[in-house]
Parts: structure tokens; sequence; C-alpha cells
């Protein structure tokens, strides 16, 4: 049985798209509400919600779903997920790392989750926030995208090293309302655990 998990997965959009290649899928969010919403959406049913138009006004806006087979969700912290260890042929944690409060303890997670041969799929924008996290979590000094590749290439403080099968600088925006958007370069590797 292939099996893949999404580690931060919010409303499930990269969740959905993995149960095309994948027997079973596993979300994984903090976040109640956005989990609701996901299943909701792979139940193929319609998600209402309200749109940010300009600053206070929001406008109600809808997506269908699409129904999918073998897709569950688990709330809970993507840096201590109740899953099994080394079940997943895919492992999935985008724009995540500058995202929770111990970036290395989320690569072991990844590394811990995946299976030998198993591929793992991870962006940043390594946009690090004092809010979120120290300064002694973040890594790489003045090139993170270098720091992240060498640690899985020679698997350290990892299970195993990577062979990196791909490797990109890619473009994401979050939209803030109609008017304005955050635009990032996110850096993508995805590798393949020996």
């Amino acid at each position: 049985m292939r099996m893949a998990v999404e580690l931060g997965c919010s409303v499930g959009r990269v969740v959905a798209e993995l149960a095309h290649g994948a027997d079973e899928v596993v979300g994984v969010d903090l976040h109640f509400g956005s989990l609701r919403r996901a299943r909701k959406l792979v139940a193929g049913e319609r998600v209402a919600y309200n749109r940010r138009v300009v600053g206070r006004a929001y406008r109600a806006a809808s997506v269908m779903g699409e129904r999918l087979e073998g897709a569950s969700f688990i709330c809970s912290d993507a840096l201590d997920p109740p899953l099994v260890p080394g079940a997943f042929e895919r492992v999935v944690a985008l724009n995540l790392i500058d995202s929770v409060s111990r970036p290395r303890q989320l690569l072991n997670v990844i590394d811990g989750l995946c299976a030998r041969g198993g591929e793992i799929i991870v962006s940043s924008p390594y946009a690090w926030q004092s809010s979120v996290m120290d300064e002694a979590e973040r890594f790489g000094g003045d090139d993170p995208a270098a720091a992240l590749v060498a640690r899985l290439r020679e698997g350290i403080d990892l299970g195993a090293p990577y062979h990196i099968e791909d490797e990109a600088e890619v473009p994401w925006s979050l939209r803030r309302d109609a008017r304005s958007c955050v635009s990032y370069r996110s850096h993508y590797v995805r590798g393949r655990k020996l």
C-alpha cells in the first residue's frame, strides 16, 4: 500500500494532489477549522468562506471540493504527529520549516516518517520570525537552502542520507486581499532516502 503524508496541510490542497498517486494520504495540521474544511473538500462538498476584499471588508465566496478516497486528517502538531515511523513512501512539508518553533526537529520528524527508499518534498522561503522561533533554532546563516541540502545529503542528525533528485527556487504568493499580496521565493527540494 502506497502511503503519503503532508505536515502542515491547512485545507488539504496538497493532500488532494497526493491522493492521486497514493492509496492512503494523511494530512496533519494544528488548526482544527482548516481540517474541518479539508474534510469537506475531500468529501466533494462545497465550502463557503469569507474572502477578504480590502481592509476589513469581506465577500462571501465558496469552493467546490473533489471527492477523494483514502484521504484522512489529523489535528496534531507537526513536530510530534501520532503517526507510525517509517510508514510513508512520500512525506511533504511545504513552507513549514520557518513556521515551527524547532525546524531541526521538524526535519527529524520528516526523516522519521519516511520509509527507506521513500521521497521527501520540502520547501521554505526561510522567512525566520522571532515570534515563531528563537534565533538559535534557525540554521544556515545567510544560506539556509544550502545548509538544508547539505544536511539531507550528509544525513546530519537524521536517520539516513538523502539523494537530492530535484531542487529549485519557486515563486510563492500569499494573497492578503484584492489589492495586495506578499511574494516569496521558496526553496524547494525533493530527496530520496538512501
